[in-house]
């Protein structure tokens, strides 16, 4: 009997510390919701000298530590409350997205490795890959930003498109110099998409332009016609390929293969733009069937008359019919909606006007289209 009221004294006693450090810990808090970090950390220095094995003031001060920039501090205190409680995953997951903010990467990715394994639920794969792969990035180290790429593209629970929007949202904004060095780790990474999603259109668009970038045309063809054949029923993507390989054929030389890619997509569509434009220009360059590449051109203006590249191609093939008159006009328009911006619109302006005698106008946009070379 007597040992029990002992122990009933002892709780009566310890009851009001409790309550007592409780109370302190929730008018902290307030004062942090309010904003005034700084006297709440005060006193939560205080209350640490008090009350040494509270997780929570540990906590707490952390978020104090990074109100104020001290985000070494903040670290510290993080830390501090995940030894004291090991079990609280919310301490671990606000240290690894302080790490990740302050670029110690490594660090975030074994805390949310570690959660992961917890709470796969809570932090897929995709979510974790995606926010890595954002952080080595922003700290330029490459090879780490690819092993969390591949993780992201192998992952077996997200689909395809969840994919994609993932890997563009952490890849996409490259300056061109840093885009041009990274090409083949993109085109090997790209390899491994197609191969964890083996009907992936979105993988076999992205692997376009890297194949483009890497100046294989080859590898082109092949997967504008692997797309076709994934979608064959799908006349958007259809036109889009045989488009994309009606100008490769051409740029390799292969001319009449062009010129009969351009013919298949025009049966399924006879008013298909892209293919209008490139087929006209292309049958200028060579100085064939101008009466053709003429209605095909008008086509393009008719439907897009504010597009400066569809203006300049039906504008050379008026002036190479001899109707530099007519063509001036439509030069003149492509010139106030982007025209002023390539080199090769204003030199064929130039060309224009100076058969029209209009010689310094035309001295004008030629040194215009000189210096856009440069």
């Amino acid at each position: 009997m007597k040992k029990l009221l002992l122990c009933l004294a002892l709780s009566v006693m310890l009851f009001p510390l409790f309550a007592q450090e409780e109370n302190a810990l929730l008018d902290v808090v307030a004062r942090m919701d309010a904003g005034d970090f700084e006297s709440a950390g005060a006193s939560l220095d205080s209350l640490m000298a008090i009350y040494p094995d509270n997780d929570a003031i540990r906590y707490y001060k952390g978020h104090c530590s990074a109100a104020a920039g001290d985000y070494k501090d903040a670290a510290k205190r993080f830390r501090e409350a995940m030894e004291l409680d090991p079990s609280n995953s919310w301490y671990k997951e606000t240290l690894a997205n302080l790490c990740l903010s302050t670029g110690e990467v490594k660090e975030a990715e074994k805390l949310l490795r570690e959660l992961q394994q917890v709470n796969p639920g809570k932090f897929p794969e995709l979510s974790v890959s995606t926010m890595l792969a954002g952080a080595y990035r922003m700290k330029r180290d490459f090879p780490s930003f690819f092993a969390a790429l591949r993780s992201l593209v192998r992952d077996n629970v997200a689909d395809d498109d969840m994919k994609h929007e993932a890997m563009m949202s952490v890849m996409s904004g490259f300056d061109s110099r840093t885009f041009n060095a990274l090409v083949p780790q993109i085109d090997s990474l790209l390899r491994d998409y197609a191969e964890a999603e083996p009907r992936s259109m979105h993988a076999r668009g992205l692997m376009i332009e890297t194949a483009h970038a890497l100046g294989d045309q080859e590898r082109i063809i092949e997967l504008c016609d692997e797309m076709m054949r994934l979608q064959p029923d799908d006349t958007t993507n259809v036109l889009s390929c045989l488009s994309i390989m009606g100008d490769t054929y051409y740029s390799m030389g292969q001319k009449n293969k062009a010129y009969k890619t351009y013919g298949k997509a025009l049966k399924l569509d006879p008013g298909y733009t892209p293919v209008l434009n490139n087929y006209a220009y292309y049958l200028s360059l060579d100085r064939r069937c101008l009466a053709k590449a003429e209605k095909m051109s008008r086509i393009t203006i008719d439907k897009e008359p504010d597009n400066p590249t569809y203006l300049d191609t039906y504008g050379w093939i008026l002036f190479l019919r001899g109707k530099a008159k007519e063509a001036k006009p439509y030069f003149k328009h492509a010139m106030l909606y982007g025209g002023k911006d390539s080199a090769v619109v204003l030199m064929h302006f130039s060309l224009v006007l100076d058969k029209l005698g209009e010689k310094d106008l035309a001295t004008y946009y030629r040194n215009l289209s000189e210096s856009k070379k440069k």
